[in-house]
């Protein structure tokens, strides 16, 4: 692996820490600014989520049609720019548009950052490459989540968005340092699924959000000094290695990047469920039966379907 791959590695796994920094405060820290009840602020995930959906169709025209280094860029900085206007929000509705915002600028930076990684990966490497790619972006959400529970604790939550706008410009340093070669357009259509969804993996893909809501449920547990959440992203952080893995060995000829995508986002989707059903419980309990339960379902949906399905439909 060359000093570009690490540059870029390095960017995502920052990119990954800034984002998690917030993920298990935003609700709690806007609902205290607000007055309002956890478990209407809890809509800000769907929100963000819905902000990575919408821009999702966009990536592979993006790609294409412009520099895919630039893409990335100005992805990062729109994050940046909108997490620091997060420090003076004080409305519901100004909350979600941000959080809209926020899901767009992350879920384009987050794939176009998966492109990259590619490009500057020579072809014989490029499956070992998504592999430590993605292992980057679970390393950045381990370390942010408990860093960003801490400093929150310390600084409070205006002080840990600018250190969260922080991290994310350095993020951009290290992908400004990565050289990319040029080229060539091919002519990608303005709508396509292409580098964001890859539909042979579906199945796969609901067993990943399964997996993810496992650590994403039991993330508000941090504030109560609980680490079951670290245990649980730790053990998402070892799933990354052979689930992307499978969705790589399920992709065609240059979908490789695709897959990743694709297993990224399902891990993004399942925490941000987790974080929404967590912020809708009453009791410590209940957060834990409910990681239980997904837990299980996903184990018996993996040996029972999952797996047969990745046997019979794998190309690599």
């Amino acid at each position: 692996m060359t000093l570009n791959y690490w540059r870029i590695c390095i960017a995502n796994a920052l990119l990954f820490l800034s984002v998690y920094m917030l993920f298990p405060l935003i609700p709690f820290a806007m609902g205290n600014r607000l007055d309002m009840p956890v478990a209407e602020a809890a809509y800000i995930f769907p929100a963000f989520a819905a902000g990575m959906f919408a821009v999702g169709p966009f990536h592979a025209y993006l790609g294409d049609e412009y520099k895919r280094k630039h893409v990335l860029l100005w992805a990062m900085l729109a994050w940046v720019a909108a997490t620091l206007a997060t420090a003076f929000a004080d409305e519901y509705l100004h909350f979600l548009l941000l959080a809209l915002v926020q899901g767009g600028a992350f879920g384009t930076a987050a794939t176009a950052g998966i492109t990259v990684a590619i490009d500057i990966t020579t072809s014989a490497r490029r499956s070992a490459g998504n592999l430590v790619y993605a292992w980057a972006s679970r390393l950045g959400m381990l370390i942010g989540a408990g860093a960003g529970v801490w400093l929150f604790e310390v600084y409070g939550f205006r002080t840990l968005l600018y250190l969260a706008a922080a991290v994310g410009l350095c993020a951009m340093l290290f992908a400004m340092r990565v050289y990319v070669a040029f080229r060539a357009p091919i002519g990608m259509t303005l709508l396509n699924i292409d580098r964001f969804v890859l539909p042979r993996a579906w199945l796969p893909a609901f067993n990943v959000v399964l997996i993810a809501f496992v650590p994403g449920v039991l993330l508000p547990l941090l504030l109560m000094g609980d680490l079951w959440p670290v245990l649980a992203l730790g053990l998402l952080a070892i799933l990354t290695l052979p689930f992307t893995r499978m969705f790589v060995k399920l992709s065609h000829h240059c979908q490789r990047g695709t897959a990743n995508t694709t297993c990224q986002l399902a891990t993004d989707v399942g925490v941000m469920a987790g974080m929404t059903v967590a912020c809708r419980l009453t009791a410590v309990s209940q957060m834990h039966y409910a990681a239980s339960s997904a837990a299980i379902c996903a184990l018996l949906l993996f040996v029972l379907i999952t797996y047969s399905y990745y046997k019979r439909k794998r190309v690599r």
